[in-house]
C-alpha cells in the first residue's frame, strides 16, 4: 500500500480514505472492476458514495499509475491494479478467458520515435491473449 500512497503524494494529491479503500479493493480483486462495482463496495463502507466521485477517483488513480483503464469491454469502463505500481512505461496483456492481467515491459515504440512521419509523444497499448493457466487447462482437455 505504501508504494501506492507514495505515487498519490508525488502527484500532489491526498491519500483519502476512499482512495485507500479503492486501492485495497483492486489489490484484492482477481478481475477488472467497473465503476458500478466499485461504488457498490464503497457504499457498504462509506454510506453515501456518488458515481461522479467514483469516476474522478478512478481516473485520478489511473493518472498516478496505480490503476489502468482497460480498453474494450464494450462501452463499460473497467479498471485494474497496475502491477509494479511505477511510472515506468509498460503495457498490459489481458487473458480473454479468465481476465487475468499481466505486464509487458518491452516496447518497440519509445517516445520520440518517428512512425509514419509522426513523432510519437506517448502511447498506450493493451494486448489480449490467453494466460499460462488457461493454456494449461486447454491443453489438458486436448490430451
Amino acid at each position: 500500500m505504501q508504494d501506492a500512497l507514495d505515487l498519490i503524494r508525488k502527484a500532489g494529491l491526498k491519500a483519502t480514505p476512499r482512495r485507500r479503500a479503492m486501492i485495497d479493493l483492486f489489490r484484492e480483486s482477481l478481475k477488472p472492476l467497473s465503476p458500478l462495482e466499485v461504488q457498490a463496495v464503497l457504499k457498504a463502507e462509506f454510506g453515501r458514495c456518488g458515481l461522479p466521485g467514483i469516476y474522478r477517483n478512478l481516473d485520478t488513480l489511473a493518472e498516478c499509475g496505480i490503476l489502468f483503464r482497460l480498453a474494450g469491454f464494450g462501452r463499460e469502463r473497467r479498471y485494474a491494479i497496475c502491477s509494479g505500481l511505477s511510472r515506468h512505461h509498460h503495457h498490459h496483456i489481458v487473458c480473454v478467458s479468465c481476465g487475468q492481467i499481466g505486464r509487458i515491459d518491452e516496447c518497440r515504440y519509445p517516445d520520440g520515435m518517428m512512425v509514419g512521419g509522426y513523432r510519437v509523444l506517448s502511447h498506450i497499448a493493451q494486448f489480449e491473449g490467453i494466460c499460462p493457466s488457461c493454456l494449461s487447462e486447454t491443453n489438458k482437455g486436448q490430451s
